[in-house]
């Protein structure tokens, strides 16, 4: 029988609005982290033929530059684009119980509006491009979860 070679392949792309206001974090090596939850519409006819929307609520994890970059731009209901990879790891909950958590791992951010925390009076809107931060995904070495 043929070796049959499978291609390796990790890569996912979606677009939402990002669901509650962002919390930076610190692994105890000292980088940056944020978690948060986007939420992704998908729009479909039900049986009598009227349109309906139906929402998938996907966990993110920025690192680094990225995770201080949604921290400092990103709110509750900000439309964003993010490309990454799906990871899956296991950890037991405070009840002992073993648990398993799909998250996605983001390695660029678009921000698709230009506007900072709403409650925010730096006087300045400006967001740094993503080109500012490169495209070298982020490493998940010290993870504190």
């Amino acid at each position: 029988m043929a070796d049959i070679r499978v291609p390796r392949l990790n890569k996912v792309m979606l677009s939402g609005r990002i669901t509650h206001d962002i919390d930076l974090k610190y692994t105890p090596k000292g980088t940056p982290v944020v978690r948060f939850v986007v939420a992704v519409d998908k729009s479909f006819k039900d049986e009598a033929g009227n349109w309906q929307t139906q929402a998938t609520f996907l966990d993110v994890v920025a690192w680094s530059k990225w995770a201080e970059s949604v921290s400092s731009h990103a709110h509750k209901g900000t439309p964003v684009v993010i490309e990454g990879r799906i990871e899956a790891r296991s950890y037991v909950d405070a009840n002992g119980n073993n648990r398993k958590a799909v998250e996605i791992i983001a390695e660029y951010i678009q921000f698709l509006e230009y506007k900072g925390k709403p409650e925010s009076d730096s006087g300045s809107n400006d967001v740094p491009l993503p080109e500012e931060y490169g495209t070298e995904p982020s490493t998940t070495d010290d993870v504190p979860f």
